[in-house]
């Protein structure tokens, strides 16, 4: 045990700086506490050695023919004391413990910081040991400390086996089906290399076509959807790469609308267009009106009405157009009787002592005949408009309903042409638009639209408006030369094309509207033309839609 006891202790103090002189360790043997710390590890590892070289248990059947159990030799029989150098891990090998001869060593290696015990039954050699294990191990990574610099890994750095194909990205415009459609794509690597698109497939047939010359996507779309493309494309010109990029065609918002027809037994029963036509003398005058699309969409009735006449004999014309309320239950009843109403008054007092008196006023345009036009119209459109007011309360009281359920918008011209002059006197009672269009770039609007503090606002006919000291200003007159086109429209025409008041007044607007309805008006069916061509599309405006023109 003495020599033992001294290889142990000069063992577990090796790493101890400065290293112990022999004095030094021969006291320390000495003493009774470290005798009895070494005695009671060699003790426990005697135990253990034991327990590892013990047989597996065997079974009960086996029992008669299992192998005596080896000796086990203990630690104290075998091993002579080790000198500083034998324990050194870097240039001896390993202790070990013989067994027997057909047994593998059990071997004990002591390094520097710790003694660490390695029990193996195989032969290995210290160099061996010292490999690093064939499986990866986690190392964990202390944090930098402030100012300190990482060290760089030994590992090159690869990069990631999806960055081998250079990224580009696509752009190219949505579509709409129906609408021509062609877009550029526009490629760009992330490095700024021009990228050259040269062919791309259609997961369908959209109706849309890649020209590689110009690298533009064309065509007419024909279904909506979202659609998946097929790019191949190229950076250097020598290789070739497929992406994937994804095209949306948006539907017709047209196709989006439901056209529903309004009951056929409705006492107020309204067709969904109307259309007339006058051709007397060299006067043309076109009417033509049509459901809005919000009133198809939930099967309501138009709203809107119109009245247009022309006498031969005085030469005297009548236009008028009327936009019944969107929210009053029989407004497409209120403008209906009050265009035919003041219409029919309006064409009667024309024909009369009234029409005749007025043509001499204003054939002779003098100052004087002028300070007795103004007085006449004024009376004779407030007639007209009460006439109008008049029978919508008649009605509500026959239908036990009330007068605001029939409200409607009223805007009248009563006009004439002498020679190469227009006259025309305006009444305008609500939203919509009166002018005397002509020539090219020129606009006389007949006074202004009433407009509310909101969207869809408006004054309606009443007898408020009659009685209102400022009716007056609601009738303009006007003589002028070179005039090519009288028009009146209710606001399901005049919002989409002027937008606002201060629209109104752009000669620039006038003139797209009266190029658009030119071809109709040059057609031997122009009140039918016009009805077709009040099916435009405008986005946001779907009200019903009425104009008159005279030209």
């Amino acid at each position: 045990m003495t020599n033992n006891t001294r290889a142990l202790l000069t063992a577990g103090l090796s790493n101890v700086t400065p290293r112990l002189s022999e004095l030094e360790l021969s006291h320390l043997e000495k003493q009774a506490e470290i005798q009895h710390i070494l005695s009671r590890f060699s003790q426990e590892l005697n135990e253990k050695v034991q327990q590892l070289n013990a047989p597996p248990p065997l079974s009960p059947e086996s029992i008669d023919q299992a192998e005596p159990v080896s000796k086990t030799t203990s630690v104290d029989e075998i091993m002579p004391a080790a000198t500083e150098s034998d324990i050194t891990a870097d240039n001896n090998p390993p202790t070990t413990f013989a067994q027997n001869d057909n047994e593998a060593p059990l071997e004990i290696a002591l390094v520097a910081e710790d003694i660490i015990i390695c029990i193996n039954s195989e032969a290995n050699t210290a160099a061996e040991m010292s490999e690093p294990p064939p499986t990866e191990v986690a190392v964990p990574i202390s944090p930098l400390r402030p100012g300190q610099v990482p060290v760089q890994s030994a590992v090159p750095a690869t990069a990631p086996k999806e960055a081998s194909m250079p990224k580009v990205n696509f752009a190219f415009a949505n579509a709409r089906v129906g609408t021509a459609y062609l877009s550029r794509i526009d490629a760009s690597s992330h490095y700024g290399e021009p990228v050259t698109v040269q062919e791309i497939k259609f997961s369908h047939d959209i109706g849309i076509s890649f020209n590689p010359e110009t690298q533009e996507l064309y065509g007419t779309p024909s279904i909506d959807g979202d659609y998946q493309l097929f790019i191949k494309w190229t950076i250097d010109g020598k290789s070739s790469h497929t992406s994937e990029a994804l095209m949306i065609v948006n539907p017709d918002p047209r196709s989006l609308w439901k056209i529903i027809e309004p009951p056929a037994d409705d006492k107020y029963f309204k067709s969904n267009t109307d259309h007339q036509m006058i051709d007397q003398d060299g006067v043309k005058i076109a009417a033509a009106s049509r459901r809005g699309r919000s009133h198809e969409h939930v099967g309501s009735f138009r709203d809107d009405d119109f009245f247009i006449s022309h006498d031969s004999e005085t030469d005297w014309s009548i236009m008028i157009v009327a936009d019944g309320a969107g929210s009053a239950q029989n407004s497409r009843r209120g403008s209906q009787l009050a265009s035919q109403t003041a219409g029919s008054y309006l064409s009667k007092q024309m024909q009369g002592e009234l029409g005749q008196k007025l043509k001499s006023l204003i054939q002779d345009w003098q100052p004087e005949s002028q300070k007795q036009i103004g007085p006449l119209f004024s009376d004779l459109y407030r007639n007209a408009a009460k006439l109008a007011v008049n029978a919508i309360e008649s009605e509500a009281i026959d239908m036990a309903q009330t007068t605001k359920s029939y409200s409607t918008t009223l805007l009248a011209t009563v006009s004439i042409r002498i020679n190469d002059e227009l006259f025309a006197a305006a009444f305008w009672m609500g939203d919509g638009a009166i002018a005397a269009y002509g020539p090219v770039g020129k606009v006389r609007l007949l006074g202004m639209p009433d407009s509310g503090e909101y969207a869809g606002q408006t004054r309606f006919l009443d007898n408020d408006a009659i009685n209102d000291s400022s009716f007056n200003n609601r009738i303009m007159i006007g003589k002028w030369t070179e005039i090519t086109h009288l028009i009146l429209m209710t606001d399901g025409v005049s919002d989409p094309y002027f937008e606002t008041d201060n629209g109104l007044i752009s000669s620039d607007k006038w003139d797209l509207l009266v190029n658009e309805i030119l071809p109709c008006l040059q057609s031997d069916q122009a009140a039918e033309k016009l009805t077709e061509w009040l099916n435009f599309f405008s986005p946001g405006n779907h009200d019903d839609r009425t104009i008159a023109v005279s030209w």
